[in-house]
Order: C-alpha cells, then sequence, then structure tokens
C-alpha cells in the first residue's frame, strides 16, 4: 500500500516530525528527523528518530534486557544530556507503563515491570540525550527555514533509521518531496 501524502503542519506540536532543511548545516542535526515529544510555551523538546548508536542496550540499562529476548536499538536522540534516556514504543505494544505521544507512539516507562508481547519486542526504541529549543528558539529556526514540520507515521518510528529523512521528505505533498532523494553534498553530484 502507498503512503498516503500529507501537507505540511503548519505550526509544530506534540507528536510531529521536524525534518531539517538543507540549508541546516549543524552537524548535530544535519538532515535528522526529530519527533516533537513535547511543545509549549516554555519550549520544545523531541528526540532525533535517525542518528543510530553503536552503543549497546546492555551498556544503557545493564540487565534490563536478560532473559526478556529483548534487543531495543538505541539512538542519539541529542546533543542535550546525552547521559539521560528516552524509551519509545509502538501503541500497538501491549506494556505496562506507557505514556502517549502521538496515537501510534509512546513513551515508555523502563522501571515498570514489562508485559510485552512477542512482536513489540524488537520496536523498543531507546535515545541517548534529546533535542531541546528555550522558549521562542524553535520558532526562530522555522522563520529561518531550517526545519519543515510534517504528521508522523508510526513506521517513522521503526524503519530503517538511515532512510527516514528520504522517505519522510518523499511522502509530502509540498515542494519538500522534491528534494527527497537530493544528494548530501550536491557539490559532488
Amino acid at each position: 500500500m502507498a503512503d498516503r501524502m500529507v501537507t505540511p503542519i503548519s505550526a509544530p506540536q506534540r507528536g510531529c516530525l521536524l525534518v531539517a532543511t538543507p540549508q541546516l548545516e549543524d552537524p548535530n542535526f544535519r538532515r535528522s528527523v526529530v519527533l516533537l515529544l513535547d511543545h509549549g510555551a516554555e519550549g520544545s523538546l523531541g528526540v532525533i528518530l535517525n542518528r543510530p548508536s553503536d552503543i549497546s542496550t546492555e551498556q544503557v540499562l545493564p540487565g534490563w534486557v536478560e532473559g526478556r529476548g529483548i534487543t531495543p536499538r538505541c539512538f542519539l536522540g541529542g546533543p542535550v544530556q546525552t547521559n539521560a534516556l528516552v524509551a519509545l514504543v509502538p501503541t500497538s505494544a501491549t506494556w505496562k507503563g506507557l505514556t502517549a505521544v502521538t496515537e501510534q507512539i509512546a513513551l515508555l516507562d523502563i522501571e515498570e515491570e514489562l508485559d510485552i508481547a512477542q512482536e513489540d519486542r524488537e520496536n523498543v526504541c531507546l535515545y541517548l540525550g534529546y533535542s531541546g529549543w528555550s522558549q521562542g528558539q524553535l520558532q526562530v529556526e522555522l522563520e529561518e527555514g531550517a526545519w519543515w514540520v510534517f504528521e508522523s507515521k508510526p513506521d517513522d518510528l521503526i524503519s530503517d533509521p538511515f532512510q527516514c529523512w528520504s522517505r519522510v521528505l518523499s511522502r509530502q505533498n509540498s515542494p519538500a518531496r522534491l528534494i527527497a532523494f537530493h544528494p548530501d553534498h550536491s557539490y559532488l553530484n
């Protein structure tokens, strides 16, 4: 089934995606896709969905996966508090301790007793650190053209992170779709 094309969201909100535009040169966010976990008058907080980490789950949460058959994927969630941990899972999961971010994605309380269905074990995503914006900062970056704001889909969480930026852009019904497969360094083209 083909992805339904959507139009950009006019303003950021909890559960939307911030997609870096090609003009965003900051190495922390170049070609990143950020899921906003919170957005309000005080600022915004999210995690980068497409920065896999070489750090193992056992290094992050010693003993958490022992005997459970769970192998969560670890990501670098952002440059802020890289010792903080955020755990996300699709809401189709049958877990205790879920807090919805969207209808399809939830925060997982890793300190709760796990009651996990076999098919959901591979869908846990752990994020080291987060991305944060102070009051008004994200709005300034949006006005400067650093980010596009789009709706999120459940597959954004669990699909191939290396294709995330292109995949999110290619399903849009806006000019952003035209650069979905734009080379990372166009001067090499």
